[in-house]
């Protein structure tokens, strides 16, 4: 019969407990006066046959433990909690940590995280079947296993916080077992009613002498004090030429200097230990040191990698509050618990970020530290891949701060007066990832040989200057080890995101990607309307945000640049040279919040040169004029070519091409290109591209290997009449390509020296 003074969940738990196929018997204890209850369980293990007959485990686990479970009255909100027997053995690993002076059996740790979400996700049979589980890996002595990874030290509540790099830690567990000295920087928070809280930084390159260490303290409030201490790092030294490795697990139970030094003992660093905490011990008593925390960290070698790390090293941090007279000399005082944080690195903001630690930090150059630069630069250093090195000849001002990644120095007028890199590359710095800094324009820069070498080096190149004369100055300058340079800006009054990624040696170049995504922008009628829109054309087509005309909330900047410095991380993890060009495209949607990311791969340009003039023609091109061709075989056919002119490349970019009217001539002997409806093409071609795409010539071809014949010269020259740039007359024949460039009031130049073959 129900026993009616235990509430109905409890109840249930101890009817499931009886159901439970691992568990033999189930006897409730007792109910106390707070409507808690005591409960006992027999719970059998899955022993091998020999040590079946024997009723127990070599590791000392019984075919048949008992084991205690109180369930509290808001059980099952609240978590019982279970107890083993007295002499159960506690250098178990998975066990909690209870203090021996409490007087308590050993606690298994049943389930990493709280037993109430179990219990609340799988009912108690889930936490009944933990329990089991747990019994059973005790006995067969698998709690701890390689595959899974050596569980630290288990410490249920923390009395401080100690920061510190745990690889750069690490690497003071020496063969030596020394006792390092390290310089600290403490916050101590008072609390009320004789509470205390230290927060503790260590740095392992700061290495202090006892006979000269500096320690004080000041206030910052009533209740905050800033100091200056010190810290031990101690670990076992090698034995026998070879690492000393603890296997022993021990649940924690530190509370006093005396139980600090058995946990020395146990760990095998005793010596090098004492000596140090001796010799602090008397100038403490000497009045030679005031008081203050002193860290104490034991680095101890495990038999396999721990939980979550690839290190067998693990960190055990506690605390004595120095005190003179405190009898630390007699192993007298308390001993606080730490946890370690880790302080800000490159490896922990990539586990953060679930980057691969161990990836080399790839040396890259951010040009241009404004708002978009400044938010990717941002966004990739908290992925530990920030810019190693940033270029930029603006100061900050003020204005600057409605969409810079910074924050104004308060009290400041104007907020931080600096250089743009300056004050971008101090931000990163607090990312342990200080670039160098380089105040000057690109083109100044690279018109210095030890400028360019310094580049060259560098794995990606970023410009987010959004500038079209630094893209087309970057498309065509000489290089004697060329970066690989990207474009990363927004365009259409901030809209559209625009990344652009050239190609191996610049092929294709920043140039030619714009000149590609001016096409596609063209062919979309959603993008053309945001890029060359009337809004759009407040700044010249191209540009970024650099102008404070140019008025956006941050919030849409922000939204946008993530995605640039998404594709900026990707690429720079990509191992090795990419073999084509990449566009990436994302804009706002209409509702304003939801994003369209599009790629677009680029293939290299195929490229004719003469003395003066170069022309860069997509394959994409390429091959529908030889579709066309084979179209139309022993005549000759012809069309019109469409692209961009850059007048500082001095080269033709041929990106799209128009059919030939319907009029024209095709014979074996010439191709006359016709006139109907070309000019309501021309300007719907102006017209979708908002003017950045435009008629450059003709293309016909020459049934065998030719170059300019005297009527194409003479076409050229009729053609340059009618506009501003030189006008292009492509040769295409079964080789490859030659071609034609006039120019009104200039020579016609000769024509292609090479041929390239398809």
């Amino acid at each position: 019969m129900a026993d009616a003074s235990i509430s109905p969940a409890i109840s249930r738990a101890l009817r499931v407990s009886a159901v439970h196929p691992a568990v033999r018997d189930v006897r409730v204890l007792g109910r106390l006066d707070d409507g808690s209850v005591w409960a006992e369980l027999d719970v059998e293990q899955e022993l091998p046959s020999t040590w079946r007959a024997a009723g127990v485990s070599p590791s000392g686990v019984r075919s048949i433990e008992t084991v205690g479970i109180w369930f509290p009255e808001d059980f099952p909100q609240g978590a019982p909690r279970t107890f083993l027997r007295e002499d159960f053995d506690r250098s178990h690993p998975h066990l909690l940590p209870v203090p021996r002076s409490l007087g308590l059996p050993p606690q298994p740790c049943v389930v990493q995280a709280y037993p109430a979400e179990l219990i609340q996700a799988r009912g108690f049979s889930g936490y009944l079947d933990q329990l089991a589980d747990w019994l059973d890996k005790a006995a067969m002595l698998q709690l701890n296993n390689p595959q899974h990874g050596w569980e630290p030290v288990r410490r249920d509540h923390l009395d401080d916080e100690i920061l510190m790099d745990p690889d750069e830690i690490r690497e003071l567990a020496v063969p030596a077992g020394e006792c390092f000295v390290l310089a600290t920087h403490y916050l101590r928070f008072e609390l009320g009613e004789g509470k205390r809280m230290m927060r503790v930084a260590l740095d392992p390159a700061s290495r202090v002498d006892l006979a000269t260490a500096q320690c004080s303290e000041k206030a910052i409030s009533e209740a905050v004090f800033r100091g200056r201490g010190i810290a031990l790092v101690v670990s076992a030294p090698d034995a026998d030429g070879l690492p000393t490795v603890i296997g022993t697990h021990a649940p924690e139970d530190v509370a006093s200097v005396e139980d600090l030094h058995r946990r020395a003992d146990l760990y095998r660093c005793s010596a090098a230990l004492m000596a140090k905490l001796n010799h602090i011990a008397l100038m403490l008593d000497n009045g030679q040191f005031p008081a203050s925390p002193l860290p104490i960290v034991f680095l101890v070698r495990r038999p396999f990698a721990l939980i979550g790390s690839s290190s067998s090293v693990e960190i055990c941090p506690y605390l004595v509050h120095l005190q003179p007279g405190g009898g630390l000399l007699r192993g007298v005082g308390d001993v606080r618990l730490c946890g370690v944080r880790d302080d800000v690195s490159v490896n922990l903001l990539r586990r953060a970020s679930g980057e691969l630690v161990e990836t080399d930090r790839p040396r890259w150059a951010l040009l241009g530290c404004g708002s978009v630069g400044s938010k990717i630069a941002v966004h990739a250093a908290r992925r530990g891949f920030g810019p190693t090195d940033v270029l930029d000849r603006a100061a900050m001002s003020p204005h600057n701060y409605a969409r810079h990644a910074l924050l104004p120095e308060p009290n400041v007028r104007g907020g931080a007066m600096g250089y743009k890199a300056e004050v971008l590359a101090h931000a990163l710095s607090g990312f342990r990832q200080e670039p160098r800094v380089v105040i000057g324009s690109l083109e100044e820069l690279c018109a210095s040989p030890d400028e360019r070498a310094e580049l060259g080096g560098c794995r990606l190149v970023v410009n987010t200057t959004g500038s079209s004369l630094l893209r087309e100055a970057v498309s065509f300058r000489a290089w004697e080890t060329r970066p690989t340079f990207a474009d990363a800006h927004l365009l259409g009054a901030g809209s559209v995101a625009y990344a652009a990624f050239e190609g191996p040696n610049g092929n294709p170049s920043l140039s030619d990607l714009a000149a590609e995504s001016y096409r596609i922008f063209a062919k979309d009628a959603s993008l053309r309307t945001k890029v060359f829109g009337a809004e759009a054309q407040a700044i010249d087509i191209g540009q970024g945000c650099g102008a404070v005309t140019f008025p956006m909330p941050d919030d849409r900047l922000g939204a946008l640049a993530a995605g640039l410095s998404q594709t900026v991380c990707n690429r720079l993890r990509c191992e090795g040279e990419q073999e084509i060009g990449s566009l990436h495209v994302g804009h706002i949607m209409p509702d304003g919040l939801s994003q369209s990311w599009t790629k677009a791969e680029i293939e290299p340009r195929i490229v004719l040169r003469s003395d003066a003039i170069e022309v860069r023609i997509s394959p994409r091109v390429d091959a529908e004029i030889r579709v066309a061709i084979a179209a139309r075989p022993g005549v000759e056919t012809g069309g019109v070519i469409v692209g961009r002119y850059s007048q500082i490349g001095e080269a033709f970019q041929v990106v799209d091409l128009m059919p030939a009217p319907p009029d024209s001539v095709f014979s074996a002997e010439r191709f006359v290109l016709g006139v109907e409806g070309l000019r309501q093409s021309v300007r719907r071609l102006l017209e979708e591209s908002g003017g950045s795409l435009y008629v450059l010539g003709t293309w016909h071809n020459h049934l065998v290997p030719s170059g300019a014949s005297a009527l194409d010269m003479a076409t050229a020259a009729r053609l340059a009449l009618r506009q501003f740039f030189p006008v292009l007359m492509l040769i295409a024949h079964p080789e490859g390509y030659s071609f034609l460039a006039a120019e009104l009031g200039g020579a016609v130049p000769a024509e292609a020296a090479e041929h390239v073959p398809r």
